[in-house]
C-alpha cells in the first residue's frame, strides 16, 4: 500500500494529491494505486471513510484539485498541475443522447443539482437511475463536467456545472495551448517517477490510446 495511514490533515491530502499527480479516492481491484482512503489515518474504516469523502469535496470546491470519476472510473483526484494534460487528452465535445441533454441544460442555465437535473430532463424513478449515472459518468470521463457543491447530510446531493466555466481560466488557457504529445509524456514520466510503474511500455498499457473525439482508455476500463 502507498502511503498508508500518513494523512492527517486536509492540508496533507493536498500535499499528498499534488504528491502523485492523480490518486483515486479509494482502492482500485487488482491494481497497485495511490488512493486517498488508505492513506488517510483513521481509527477505523468510518472514519477513515469520511475523513478522505470530506477532504475531496472541500479541496475540489475550493478548486485547489479537480474531482470526478476517471481512472477506471472511479472517484479520482487531479492536481491542478496534472490537470492540464488529461484536460487536453481526454476532453471531449461530443456526447450520446442524454449526456448530450444534460451538457447542453448546463450550458442554459448553469449550475444545477442531480435532482433538479433529474427532474428537468425527465430522468426520475428507479428505472432512469442508471441511465442517469451512466450519462454523468461519461461526462465526467469526457472532462465536460465538474462537481461544484455537495449538499448537507443526510442527503448531500450533488451540485454540477461545465467544467470549463468552474476551473480557474489560467489552467484551462494552460491546457489549450499544450501539445497532446507533450501531454501524454508528462503524464507516463509521473507515473514512472512515482515507481507505479517500472518500463514506459507499462504506462502505456496503462493509459491506452486515445481516439479523436471519444476517450478510450484502460484507466476508464
Amino acid at each position: 500500500m502507498i502511503g498508508e495511514n500518513t494523512v492527517n490533515t486536509e492540508e496533507e491530502a493536498l500535499h499528498f494529491t499534488n504528491k502523485y499527480g492523480f490518486v483515486t479516492l479509494f482502492p482500485l481491484r487488482k491494481v497497485i494505486f495511490p488512493n486517498l482512503y488508505q492513506a488517510v489515518a483513521g481509527k477505523d474504516r468510518e472514519e477513515k471513510f469520511e475523513k478522505a469523502w470530506s477532504w475531496a469535496d472541500n479541496l475540489a470546491m475550493k478548486k485547489q484539485i479537480h474531482y470526478g470519476k476517471f481512472v477506471r472510473k472511479q472517484v479520482t483526484l487531479i492536481s491542478l498541475t496534472m490537470f492540464p494534460h488529461f484536460y487536453k487528452l481526454y476532453k471531449r465535445n461530443e456526447f450520446p443522447e442524454i449526456p448530450q441533454r444534460i451538457r447542453e441544460h448546463l450550458h442554459k442555465r448553469g449550475a444545477t443539482t442531480t435532482t433538479d437535473l433529474r427532474k428537468k430532463l425527465e430522468l426520475t424513478g428507479r428505472q432512469n437511475k442508471s441511465k442517469f449515472t451512466a450519462a454523468m459518468d461519461e461526462l465526467q470521463l469526457g472532462f465536460a463536467v465538474a462537481i461544484v457543491n455537495r449538499g448537507a447530510p443526510p442527503r448531500m446531493t450533488y451540485t454540477w456545472d461545465l467544467l470549463e466555466r468552474w476551473m480557474p481560466r489560467d489552467v484551462l488557457r494552460e491546457a489549450n495551448a499544450l501539445k497532446a504529445s507533450v501531454c501524454r509524456e508528462r503524464i507516463v514520466a509521473k507515473l514512472l517517477n512515482n515507481k507505479l510503474i517500472s518500463k514506459q511500455e507499462d504506462a502505456e498499457k496503462l493509459l491506452g490510446k486515445r481516439r479523436q473525439k471519444q476517450t478510450s482508455s484502460i484507466l476508464q476500463s
